[in-house]
Formats: C-alpha cells, structure tokens, sequence
C-alpha cells in the first residue's frame, strides 16, 4: 500500500481562529473536540493520485449570507466567519444557520510559495453543495454545478505572485426545493427534524486545496485491477500534449517490482506474477508510481495504488426442497471467483456536529473499521457520495462497497435530466480507483426516477469492471418497474427480510432490511420527537431480533441470495435504527451476537 510522504504548506489562520467556537448542536461525537482550527482535516485529500506538495486551505474563512444574483464583494471583509470545510448548517462551521436565499459568499486570502515558481498552479475543490462560482483576484476561474464532485481550476494566470491573492466564492444550493441530486437532504429539516430525510448540507463540505504541478502534467489516471494484472490509462487533459507513459508496480515489503510503458490516454497493461487478490479477508494493495516521460527524460510523476480483485455473477443451482427438484441456472454474486455473501450495513454519512462532513479523518475511518468489528464485510453508501478518503479506508481496510447515485426529491426538468446524468457519469469516474467499490446503484426505491433501463446500460457501459443495480428496492416489490436490467434484482422489505425469486439473469439480493431501535435516553438528537423505528424494548431485545432475521437470511442465503443490507449503522437525527446512537457513543445492540450472525451468513 503506498505510503508516501507529502509535504502540506497550512495557511496559518491563528489570528483569526480565537474567536473560533462551534455552535451548540444537541449531540456531538468524541471526535468534535479534537479538531484543531488552524488545521481541520489537514489529511491529504487525494489518495489515488499523490504529488508530494499541495497547501491545504482548510481553516477559517469570512463568510455572509447573499443573494443568487449578488454582485462579487472584492476586497470587502465579510460579516461573519466560518470554519471550512464544514457546511454552514452544521455546528462545526460555527455558524448553524441557514441562508434565507440558499447563497453565501466565502472569502479569504493566500499566499503561493515561492518554490513554486515556474509550475502551474491549480485550485481543487473536494466538493460545494450545489453552485460555486469561484473568483481570484476579482478575476473568475470558473463555475462548478453538483454537489458531490471534486472539481479544479488552472488559476496560474490569475495569480500574483510574492503578495496575498483574494479567493471569492459564491455558493448557491437550492436544496430540495429544485430537482437536483440532494439525496437525504432536505431544506425543512433543519429546524424541523423527523421522517427520512435529514439537514441540509450547504456550501464548502470537502477540502478546499492548491497543488502545483510541472508545465506538461497528468491530470488523470484510471486503474483497473483484475485477477492478475493492473491496468492504467493517464491522461494530460489535453489532446496537444504527447509523451509516454512509465507504469511502476510494487508488493510492498517484499520489493519485487513490475513495470510496462506505453502512450497518454491509451491503456496500459502490467502482468503480476503470482497476484495477491484484493479481498475483505486480505485487502492487499499494491503501489504504483506513474510518469509522464519525454524520452529519458520524467516530465510529472503521482503515486497511486491498486487493488487486484474481480467481481462478477455465476451460474448454479440450488435445491427446491418443498418440491423435491433442482432450481437452476441462477445467478449469484462471485468475488475473485469465489462465492461470497455480502452482509452490509446502510451507511447515511451524517455527523451530528458535521452534518455531511466528517469531523476528523479518524472519526471517517472510525466508522468503517468499526463497521468490519461487527463481522460486516460490506457498506452501502446510501444516496451520499463520501471525500475520496473514505473510499481509500475502505480499499485498505478491506470493506465492500455498493454505491448509491444521490437522488433528488422533485421530478426533473430535462435541463435537471441532463444535470442528473453529468453527476452520475462524474461518481463513478471521480471514484473509480477504488477496488473497494463493487456496486454502482443508479436509483433507490424509484425516488426521482426516469429511464431507468437506459440509466442502468449506461452506467454498466460507464464501467463495465463493477456491478450495477439498477432501481434498489423496486425491482422484486413493483414488478411493474421491473425492467430486467442490471445485474442485481433488490428487494427492500424490513421486518422481516424477504428475498426475491432467484433469477436466470441477476443476482438476488435484500437490498435494506431491520431498522430495529430504540430510543437511547441522553444520545438523543431531539427528545421531544417525533421518532422512527423505535419499536424495541432495549438492547437485548433488539438483538435478539437481529439474530432471527440473521437466521431467516441464512435461509434465503441456500436458496440463491447473495446479499443483504441491514437498516441502519447508526442513528441519523430522530431515527432510531442505527447499531450505533447519532454521536457514536452507545451500542445499541450486543456487539459479539451481532458479529456472529453475521459471520454465519459470511461463512463459506
């Protein structure tokens, strides 16, 4: 797994972090007073694509309401101040509000080093809900719409250099009341917590950073493990730019290195003699050094990593007891070749006191390693895409991952559509790299669905290395919707979990199942309610439950599911179901009889 040292220049902000304080939330997590303002999340934001030096511009930023049509306030300090990359709806932005028009204005100052004159400087932003029309020195780069991409401006010529440069950012995020891709988020939520949707999650929530990069660079790669080699396209963003391409692997301690060379944005190909697969039981990865070269000559080098693993459905038969026969060819989920029942959770992303954004790193990683404690080898990311660090927790902790596209509250306009599909097609490129992510799921339960047949073919032609669902939930309950499609037919039902019938052409899951809860007295986020699913009687209870639809999956499991997705890891705002309380700080069911149900059903 690569470990290399990158060198962060921190903006110091000390001056202004004083006055600095969260706002009150009803819970937080232990992690919320390990944050250091000067520095939040100063981890490296990109862990599939490494340079050793970037600046982190993390920290606190001026900040005011506005509204969508506001003319830029250049030079003008701002009224309020706010600590990025935290949502301005969350406690840890030190704001806690909404803007009455859904528009905000961020500001703040920095320097470019002086080593790094002669290099291209780009501005990357880990992502901002929804618009973002960012400015440098009362000069526009750009304007970025989707709330959970990454996205990158050239701003070398608009700098000056050897003196503090303005950066000006407008953000407008509509939210729920417009058809775009929000997922839980909703605009009435904020002051008003209940249901199944939850706080809005405004502006700036990923890291906001500059890198500086040679005059001729890589500005993309895509790595395709498979079950014994490593695949990998770099690209330059430009069709004028030529070069070869040097591909470097490495087993780690053992030294023993494989390399291959061919040409920009053509496919690469490095063999791997005797592969060490990828896999929850053994996530090995492997480290990869990729340059950009002119002859001998190495124009840009990044550091990546890859994980060798396959995924894919398999014919076979199971045996119909009731009428004494053998059911079959059906198809049931393989990895690396091997049958492997999935056993996830249903993962919503929500932070009490950060709303969409983690408050450390080690809280994000937390969360997913605490997650494979409890004998789970699969999260799904429920309708949220997460910082590309938690995708690499995954990959090197050695957890599965179904992949929800965010979806939206409103029917779409065909301009939403368009919109809709851009995103889509941005998810599954922004986080291809990832050998942890297994399953692509286009829709959830038909919220905001449209062509969901040809959504689904090209999402499958998008990335044909992954599985994709293409309607979780509506393909076995509504077979009116079903349009056979996909590689994976997904039942939701909850209590108890029900299966679809095994299928010729698609593997069979529970796509969501249990929300058993309770409600936890003093880790409760508002005690007046209302609640959901709080239909138990405390822990025992509760996991005795779990052990039976456990027990009723195994069943299921003998006669062709091949996964299932338990409702939910934690408690979100008034919903009750989570394993875990809203602030991480209380199981809610027994631990050790939960990880050996699970591990019944992930046995062989």
């Amino acid at each position: 797994m690569i470990q290399r040292l990158t060198f962060c220049i921190a903006v110091g902000t000390a001056g202004l972090t004083q006055a600095w304080r969260p706002a009150e939330a009803p819970l937080s997590t232990p992690w919320a007073d390990r944050i250091d303002a000067d520095r939040p999340l100063p981890e490296y934001p990109r862990p599939t694509m490494v340079r050793p030096r970037w600046q982190n511009l993390n920290g606190l930023w001026q900040w005011q309401a506005a509204d969508p049509d506001d003319a830029p306030p250049f030079g003008r300090t701002l009224d309020d101040e706010i600590l990025t990359p935290f949502p301005w709806e969350s406690a840890l932005s030190g704001l806690r509000r909404q803007s009455p028009t859904g528009a905000a204005w961020y500001r703040r100052e920095f320097e470019v080093p002086r080593a790094w004159r002669g290099d291209r400087v780009l501005l990357h932003f880990g992502a901002v809900d929804w618009q973002a029309t960012v400015y440098v020195n009362g000069r526009c780069a750009g304007q970025h719409r989707g709330g959970f991409d990454s996205f990158s401006y050239d701003v070398t010529d608009l700098l000056e250099r050897g003196r503090r440069n303005e950066l000006l950012v407008h953000v407008w995020d509509p939210g729920s009341d417009e058809g775009i891709a929000v997922g839980k988020q909703s605009n009435a939520k904020f002051d008003d917590p209940g249901g199944y949707a939850y706080c809005p999650a405004s502006g700036i929530w990923q890291t906001v950073w500059l890198e500086p990069v040679p005059q001729q660079a890589i500005s993309s790669i895509q790595v395709v493990g498979d079950a014994g080699s490593v695949t990998l396209t770099a690209s330059t963003g430009s069709h004028t730019q030529t070069g070869d391409v040097e591909v470097e692997v490495k087993q780690g301690a053992s030294g023993r290195v494989w390399t291959a060379r061919g040409r920009l944005d053509q496919p690469i190909t490095v063999a791997i003699d005797e592969p060490r697969r990828w896999s929850p039981d053994d996530p090995f990865l492997y480290d990869l050094t990729v340059r950009l070269k002119r002859g001998d000559r190495t124009l840009d080098e990044v550091a990546s990593y890859a994980g060798l693993r396959t995924i894919a459905l398999e014919d076979f038969y199971v045996d119909d007891e009731k009428n004494g026969k053998r059911l079959g060819p059906i198809k049931r989920i393989v990895l690396n070749g091997e049958p492997l029942f999935q056993m996830g959770t249903l993962d919503q992303g929500y932070w009490p006191e950060g709303v969409f954004t983690a408050p450390t790193d080690e809280a994000l990683a937390w969360d997913i390693q605490r997650t494979k404690d409890f004998g789970f080898n699969m999260i799904r990311k429920h309708i949220k895409v997460e910082p590309e660090r938690w995708y690499y927790h995954c990959d090197r902790l050695g957890v599965l991952v179904w992949q929800d596209m965010p979806s939206t509250h409103k029917q779409r306009s065909e301009a939403e559509k368009q919109q809709f599909e851009w995103e889509l097609a941005r998810m599954v490129r922004g986080r291809w790299n990832h050998p942890s992510i297994v399953n692509w799921i286009v829709f959830n339960e038909h919220w905001g669905a449209y062509d969901v047949a040809r959504l689904t073919r090209h999402t499958m032609a998008l990335d044909p290395s992954r599985l994709v669902t293409g309607n979780s939930g509506i393909d076995a309950s509504e077979p009116d919707l079903d349009y056979e499609v996909g590689h994976i037919c997904d039942n939701h039902h909850y209590r108890p979990p029900t299966t679809p019938y095994p299928k010729t052409n698609r593997a069979i899951v529970c796509g969501e199942y249990g929300a058993i809860g309770y409600k936890a007295p003093g880790h409760v986020w508002d005690e007046d309610g209302p609640w959901v699913h709080f239909n138990y009687n405390g822990n025992d209870a509760a996991t005795a439950e779990y052990e039976t639809f456990a027990k009723q999956l195994l069943g299921y499991k003998k006669k062709g599911l091949s996964g299932a997705v338990y409702t939910q890891w934690t408690d979100v705002e008034n919903e009750m179901n989570g394993l875990y309380t809203y602030d991480r700080k209380l199981i809610k069911l027994d631990e050790a009889r939960v990880r050996a149900a699970n591990e019944a059903l992930t046995a062989d």
